[in-house]
């Protein structure tokens, strides 16, 4: 029911791609990412590629798409991962030719994917990693797991989630506990489960429709790849829907309680913002004007917003809203360097000026996480009042190195500070050694 509600509310994201348009695969990783695929598969996005990687024969042969990999014949003999994402891992990387066959020639890749699992957890990243050796934009959704499914599983997926924002331009988390209170008391277990598929297709199509449909003020897919120019941050990303006399401020609400918003990262602004804007020939100036303030306002500023907007004659007082920003969090900024092979060079756009971070971590296609040991360059002496000098300070290390053992976990930020620092490192206190 919630499904069939969806699809009559979103029967606009319906664009077709040409040939010549940007060319486009939704990739499941995994059961969960599969099966979110498959419903994908029910309506058909246009031109857009279908495709599954799993290491589970059993459930690609239940699968209707119609490109489909079997991995890690060598490591799971045609079953599961039994959970173990090392399993996971491992498969991808026995079977990357066969990836990179999968994932060539493409501009643009969406990976879906169940976290906490074996498959989705060990292999997506491998998989993103490789989608960008071959020139694409990566976009991964990925749902968390239910809390009744166990600490392993959700320590798994933290780890996963923490690998994939290293290696993809941008992620999209959909944590299951926040979409279940989207359901009332009589929904079944399939509903809630079903619920994170429902907003991964509707957070596909409205990115399809951007890219597909010629509008007032075009979002291509340079523009895009501009907003994605810095990894490792996070991914700002929501959806409004209105109808009726007052679409507009229908949509707007509808954006404000948006589920993929309502979670802590997002309590500060975006550095860079994208609003595209989808209505009937009804649509004013005003109504723009307004859904851009509330926008900005909320989720960033015009300085570095840049709007698109389409004329839909087909619809009558009806608003669609779909908001994409990026946040760089310091320390862990990654400047892509990857090549892209298919893609066109992105257009100049005046809104986004090319931000160089202070101390840059450039990443390439095989980089690796770097291991920065305390060397004796960082302790200073320090001179008393006779001029003697008469101890050792420690100089701390820079921010991007201060996580420890919280780095590939969420930050737990409180009124701008990460509470995962210590309060020494917070307050800039020196420490004699």
């Amino acid at each position: 029911m919630e499904a069939d509600n969806f699809k009559n509310q979103n029967s606009m994201f319906s664009g077709e791609l040409s040939e010549e348009s940007t060319r486009i695969k939704i990739i499941g990783v995994g059961g969960a990412g599969t099966n979110a695929v498959d419903r994908l598969q029910l309506d058909r996005s246009g031109s857009v590629k279908l495709a599954a990687i799993n290491t589970d024969a059993q459930a690609l042969a239940s699968s209707p798409l119609p490109e489909k990999l079997m991995i890690g014949r060598k490591v799971t003999r045609g079953l599961s991962t039994g959970g173990e994402s090392e399993l996971g891992k491992k498969a991808a990387e026995g079977d990357a030719d066969a990836i990179r066959n999968l994932l060539r020639g493409m501009d643009l890749i969406f990976l879906l994917v169940g976290l906490g699992g074996g498959t989705g957890s060990g292999a997506a990243s491998v998989v993103a990693k490789l989608a960008a050796e071959e020139g694409a934009l990566v976009i991964a959704f990925v749902t968390l797991p239910f809390t009744i499914e166990g600490a392993k599983r959700h320590q798994q997926a933290e780890d996963a989630l923490g690998d994939l924002r290293k290696t993809c331009d941008a992620v999209i988390p959909l944590p299951n506990d926040l979409l279940m209170q989207m359901l009332d008391d009589k929904a079944t277990v399939l509903d809630a489960f079903a619920q994170a598929d429902i907003w991964i297709d509707r957070g596909v199509r409205s990115i399809c429709t951007m890219l597909s449909q010629t509008g007032l003020i075009n979002l291509d897919f340079a523009t895009l790849r501009k907003a994605f120019c810095n990894q490792g941050g996070k991914t700002l990303f929501g959806l409004g829907h209105g109808e009726g006399e007052d679409c507009v401020a229908a949509a707007i609400e509808d954006l404000k309680s948006c589920p993929l918003l309502n979670l802590p990262e997002y309590a500060r602004k975006a550095d860079r913002l994208l609003v595209n804007i989808v209505g009937g020939t009804d649509l004013g100036i005003r109504q723009v004007n307004e859904i851009m303030s509330v926008v900005t306002e909320q989720f960033g500023s015009r300085e570095n917003t840049i709007l698109g907007a389409v004329i839909d004659e087909s619809l009558q007082n009806t608003v669609e809203i779909c908001v994409i920003g990026t946040t760089d969090v310091a320390g862990s900024r990654y400047v892509r360097q990857v090549t892209r092979k298919s893609a066109p060079a992105p257009a100049a756009t005046p809104a986004f000026e090319d931000e160089e971070p202070e101390e840059p971590l450039l990443r390439t296609a095989s980089a690796t996480q770097t291991v920065h040991p305390v060397h004796r360059s960082k302790l200073k002496k320090t001179v008393g009042a006779d001029g003697i000098e008469s101890q050792e300070e420690f100089l701390f290390v820079s921010e991007e190195e201060q996580r420890g053992y919280f780095e590939k976990t969420e930050r737990n930020l409180y009124e701008g500070e990460d509470l995962d620092v210590p309060t020494y490192l917070r307050r800039g206190v020196r420490i004699p050694v």
